[in-house]
This record gives structure tokens, C-alpha cells and sequence, in this order.
């Protein structure tokens, strides 16, 4: 398949994804855990999982969630397996994920997709288009989305790397040294990815000062407009435009 076609093939993923989720959201609101899990006919429980966030036991019909999570992220596993045995009961979905990708990078899509689905489930991309139609990118959405709709902090940065578009990164640093917490999109650096001491970003941990401008990313991509704030000892960055390594 030529590259354009396999891009507008997993653009037509996302949006059927986001629509199956919506539709879930619809049929199943109010989304607390039990509703999740019954709304695919399974029950859930939390259970030690051995540094897994969640797992599908069909045999069962039980959706087991990691128990040493928060309330909050133990809610977006719940959520992101339900969008597992959605996406692995829609035939046409299932068909064009084979066709757009093999190996290794079709379970690393199905996890994104499940990651999309959740957010979206929890967090309705039209309330996210909103927040950053009056802020804009700014990372303090990630924080104040979160605690408004009562989900994870990755789960807002899912949604805001999404609605901000392809190119877009939405991540979160911490500690000493400056390292990855989470990161999704373009670009992402791995969880754990260490920061030099004198990075911009370590700049902002340790001064408090917000960030504003081109920022060199771990790995080598390079975002292009970024903006960073500090919270709570952690460094928030939204940015609009990622260059990958090399470009």
C-alpha cells in the first residue's frame, strides 16, 4: 500500500475508534466501573497484576485492574480494556488494523488505539476542543482536565495530544534527575528517559518560571512550539509542533 493510502487507512482508524467509544459513552453514561465492565457484559475486580495495568480474562468475563493504582488510573485501564474487546468484536475495524500494520507495530497501534478510545470514552473530545479553544495549548489542561472530569493525567494528555493534531506532543517530567513520567504523540520520549542538567526543562523545575519555544526532545525529535509549566514538582509540556529525529 502506497504511504498516503496507509496514513488516510489509519486516520479512518482513529475515527472509527473515537465514534466507537462515543457510542459506548452514549449507551453506558453514567461511565463508572461497574457500568464500564457491564456495558460489555463482563464484571471487573482489582487484583495484583504483576507491573501490568490491566487484563482481559474472557473466560471469565473479567476485566482485572491493577489494585496498587489510583482510583483515577485504575478507572482508565478499566476503560482502555473495554476499547480492547471492543476493537477485537468490530470486524471492519479489526480488518483495516491487519491492513495498515504487521508485526510489532500492530499490537504498539492497538495500544494507542485503546488509549485513544479510553479518552475519549472518559473525556469527550468536544469538551477538549473547548478548554483549548478558550487557553490554547497550555499545559495547566492537563491538571484542570483531569480533575474536571475525574480522569488520569495521561488519560487528559491523550486527549489533548489528539486534539491538538498529528504533530503534537502532550508529556509530563519529575524528579533528579528530569525524567519521563508519560509522554503520547509525536515525538514521545520513552517512560524513564533521562533530561540533561542543563535542559530547558530542568530550568523550569527548578525555577518554577514557565517555558516558551523550540525544545530539544530525548531521542532527538525536536519540538518546534512548546510550552511548559511547573505543578506540584512536576514539568507539564504541551507542544504544537514536533519534528521528528533528523528532520
Amino acid at each position: 500500500m502506497a504511504a498516503a493510502g496507509t496514513r488516510s487507512l489509519r486516520a479512518l482508524l482513529e475515527e472509527r475508534v473515537l465514534a466507537l467509544a462515543a457510542r459506548f459513552r452514549a449507551e453506558n453514561a453514567p461511565l463508572t466501573p461497574d457500568r464500564m465492565a457491564a456495558g460489555i457484559g463482563f464484571c471487573w475486580r482489582r487484583a495484583p497484576l504483576a507491573g501490568r495495568d490491566g487484563l482481559l480474562d474472557p473466560s471469565r468475563r473479567t476485566i482485572l485492574v491493577a489494585a496498587e493504582q489510583s482510583p483515577r488510573r485504575q478507572r482508565f485501564t478499566l476503560a482502555h480494556e473495554v476499547m480492547h474487546h471492543l476493537i477485537e468484536q468490530d470486524g471492519d475495524i479489526l480488518s483495516d488494523l491487519h491492513e495498515a500494520y504487521a508485526g510489532p507495530a500492530l499490537e504498539q497501534a492497538l495500544e494507542r488505539l485503546c488509549n485513544l478510545g479510553a479518552a475519549e470514552m472518559l473525556l469527550p473530545g468536544a469538551e477538549v476542543a473547548r478548554a483549548l479553544a478558550a487557553a490554547g495549548p497550555n499545559p495547566r489542561l492537563v491538571w484542570e482536565l483531569a480533575d474536571r472530569f475525574g480522569v488520569s493525567e495521561p488519560a487528559a494528555a491523550v486527549a489533548l495530544a489528539r486534539a491538538l493534531g498529528p504533530a503534537s506532543l502532550a508529556a509530563a517530567f519529575g524528579g533528579r534527575p528530569l525524567v519521563c513520567y508519560y509522554a503520547f504523540g509525536a515525538g514521545s520520549p520513552p517512560r524513564g528517559a533521562a533530561l540533561p542538567p542543563d535542559h530547558p526543562l530542568a530550568g523550569v523545575r527548578d525555577t518554577g518560571l514557565p517555558f516558551r519555544g523550540p525544545l530539544p526532545l530525548p531521542g532527538g525529535a525536536r519540538a518546534v512550539s512548546a510550552w511548559a509549566r511547573l505543578r506540584r514538582g512536576r514539568v507539564y509540556l504541551l507542544a504544537v509542533e514536533v519534528e521528528a529525529a533528523g528532520a
